[in-house]
């Protein structure tokens, strides 16, 4: 049996994207998922997408990390699941989708653009420091530990973002590790460390809005306010209460192809 598969990326965060109806239920296991996700035996990609219909959304959104763990959302794969459908014309350019964090809108701007609706951010904790490193838990739809540094380099972040997604009190489920510092006014820059993927991405859209939410908090940074990730740049639009906060960004889509059921068995 072959399935149908097409190959996305949002800011250089990369995916696979398939129909529910296209993937039988007894290949949703993490093994095979972070088989189809490996980049030397597999297809290659930070996660994967199963895309269902829904008698409540235009359709409905499972995300796997590359590891096979199901994740609440993914706020970069999320607008490539909604350019796909769209590519196949099955959604218009103005939708709804469901995802484990609850509703989003998204709406396909004339220039390709994405404009995708989040979950109002929340404080999950006070202040918390962890291998000497101060930050807040916030989540914006996925769990995001957030935190203030001079210190940007691929190194150091993997080197204790892994420490902090390990740390005791995130246990079971561990916690994304973001690190950020203010370039200009409403101009932030930000790496973060993925459980699930277990390395530093070139983006991640989720952990950026729970950044932006941790600043604004701060009176630090106000709407629109841009962040910046070696993967390219996201907008975040926000009222002072967070009451309807977006997310605009590129989704692009890279091949189609069909993989063989018979390896995954």
């Amino acid at each position: 049996m072959k399935i149908l598969f097409a190959k996305y990326h949002a800011n250089g965060n990369d995916f696979i994207l398939v129909l529910n109806e296209d993937f039988p239920e007894k290949f949703r296991r993490p093994d095979i998922i972070s088989h189809l996700c490996h980049r030397r035996i597999g297809i290659g990609a930070d996660g994967m997408f199963i895309i269902s219909s829904s008698k409540d959304y235009d359709f409905f959104l499972d995300y796997y990390n590359s590891d096979g763990s199901w994740e609440t959302l993914c706020a970069n794969g999320s607008r490539c699941a909604v350019h796909f459908m769209y590519n196949k014309s099955l959604v218009g350019t103005n939708l709804v989708f469901g995802a484990g964090d609850g509703e989003h809108r998204a709406k396909i701007l004339k220039d390709g653009d994405i404009l995708m609706s989040l979950k109002s951010p929340e404080y999950k904790s006070d202040r918390i420091v962890l291998e000497g490193v101060a930050g807040f838990f916030v989540d914006s739809g996925a769990r995001h530990f957030v935190c203030q540094s001079e210190i940007m380099d691929d190194e150091y972040v993997f080197m204790m973002g892994k420490k902090i997604r390990n740390s005791d009190i995130f246990q079971p489920r561990g916690i994304n590790v973001n690190f950020y510092r203010q370039t200009y006014e409403n101009c932030i820059e930000i790496k973060t460390y993925e459980k699930g993927v277990e390395r530093v991405m070139l983006s991640c859209a989720s952990g950026s809005a729970a950044v932006v939410f941790h600043l604004s908090q701060l009176n630090a940074v106000s709407s629109p306010t841009i962040t910046q990730s070696v993967g390219g740049k996201l907008t975040f639009i926000f009222d002072e209460k967070w009451g309807d906060p977006w997310v605009r960004g590129p989704a692009e889509h890279l091949f189609w192809g069909e993989f063989e059921t018979d390896v995954l068995i």
